[in-house]
């Protein structure tokens, strides 16, 4: 059943991307997220393999909101797993809110750290967490284990989870008067109700692990945000498949009550391979100012059998206008050679109605001297990039009859076209009425 909460965010309601397949500085899966969109950057944070490296080692990866594109990383050596993670942008540095040692070991080898600490991005810096002076690192009062940041941009809100009593609580501070020492606390602290960790009885191909696996969290307003994941137990069936490897839950809860207000299955980017969530955050859109709860998937990266990159989504808070949602606006296609545009420039958009989304184009395709084989003729941006390959018929230029070809985009954004041979070359295609089912 559909719940739109204070900030106007449905869990169940459509999604979009930020962000699609891109690859990290190293192999290991993505562990948090955040992004400064006053300099235009989403960071990632991922575990260093501890195969090749220190426990509690980590890369921060800084990449371009618009392109994807790598743009630098830093190595965090001590810091921990990487639980949750903030940003806020000072100019035109990024300070980056993250765990650090000292370090916290679980029985099953998984190191965490204990305290908070704040640092300007900078590319190729490796940042030792021993060195940082102890003034400059913060434990909650009475925490025994791993803890995580995460900021609230709208707010100007730094939120702390940590472990006190063998449950998990939150905290709030001034994101500000954190920054300077001042951690006074910034009205109750949540508690976790009992039984929020049991895996909901929910349909799955598969039996689910009993108790759900902790992934990230935002905070935004009264609404704080828990991100779980139910992986399948496996057990001792060989049948069981490792590529689609559970189901993702997201639960929200009200600050002042106390109370849960809402849980839903995660059913944004369904097509990755290797779909494992990882990381929310919360960002205002540079574009739009539109706040948005964005949620990260880690993927494995084709053609390797443990290299991971990351995909971001997001779910909207501005209602649907006259029964559309517009989730991404007009976009330019990016071109491959040989493929011009005709009368109206290529472009594309995500729009949902009554809760499905759409990827929608315009414009028209110019091939010259023609297309003589199936052939790739553009890349969508990342924001219109579907997880499951998308396809349409649409106009071509006719020849003996033959004017219709098929359009499809792929989870990397290539947009093919199929039909061509070489006695039946394509040299235009119309994407005007371009209307598909997007996920």
């Amino acid at each position: 059943m559909a719940y739109t909460d204070t900030n106007g965010i449905d869990l169940s309601g459509p999604t979009g991307r930020l962000i699609q397949t891109v690859d990290l500085v190293k192999n290991p899966a993505p562990q948090a997220i955040a992004t400064d969109t006053v300099n235009g950057h989403v960071f990632v944070l991922q575990v260093e393999s501890s195969a090749t490296a220190p426990a509690g080692n980590m890369y921060l990866n800084r990449i371009d909101r618009r392109t994807g594109v790598r743009t630098g990383a830093m190595q965090l050596k001590g810091f921990g797993h990487g639980l949750a993670m903030g940003v806020e942008p000072v100019g035109a540095d990024s300070y980056v809110w993250t765990e650090v040692g000292p370090l916290h070991v679980t029985g099953g080898g998984t190191t965490f750290g204990k305290a908070i600490t704040r640092f300007r991005f900078a590319d190729g810096e490796v940042l030792d967490g021993a060195t940082i002076p102890a003034e400059r690192k913060f434990t909650a009062p009475g925490s025994t284990s791993g803890t995580g940041p995460s900021t609230d941009p709208v707010h100007g809100l730094l939120t702390v989870m940590y472990h006190k009593g063998g449950d998990r609580h939150f905290t709030r501070y001034a994101t500000a008067g954190a920054a300077t020492g001042d951690w006074t606390p910034a009205g109750p602290t949540f508690v976790v109700p009992d039984g929020e960790d049991v895996t909901p009885a929910v349909p799955s191909p598969y039996p689910l692990e009993p108790k759900l696996t902790f992934q990230g969290f935002a905070s935004l307003g009264d609404v704080l945000y828990v991100y779980q994941w139910a992986p399948y137990d496996k057990g001792e069936d060989p049948t069981v498949p490792s590529e689609f490897p559970g189901i993702t839950f997201l639960t929200s809860y009200s600050w002042t009550t106390g109370l849960r207000l809402d849980r839903q299955v995660v059913t944004g980017a369904d097509g990755l391979t290797r779909r494992e969530p990882e990381g929310l955050a919360v960002e205002v859109d540079p574009a739009t100012r539109e706040t948005r709860l964005l949620f990260g998937f880690s993927n494995t990266t084709p053609g390797s059998e443990f290299a991971r990159d990351v995909t971001i989504g997001w779910y909207p808070t501005k209602p649907a206008v006259d029964g559309i949602q517009v989730l991404s606006d007009w976009e330019d296609l990016a071109l491959e050679a040989g493929v011009t545009p005709g009368a109206e420039r290529p472009r594309g958009r995500l729009i949902a109605i009554a809760g499905t989304a759409y990827l929608q184009m315009r414009g028209t395709l110019t091939c010259s001297p023609g297309l003589t084989a199936d052939s790739r003729v553009a890349t969508l941006p990342h924001r219109l990039r579907p997880t499951r390959p998308v396809r349409q018929n649409v106009p071509r230029n006719n020849y003996y009859g033959r004017c219709v070809c098929r359009i499809e985009a792929d989870v990397h954004g290539a947009l093919w076209a199929y039909g061509a041979t070489g006695d039946n070359a394509v040299t235009w295609i119309d994407l005007d009425g371009v209307s598909v089912a997007w996920r």
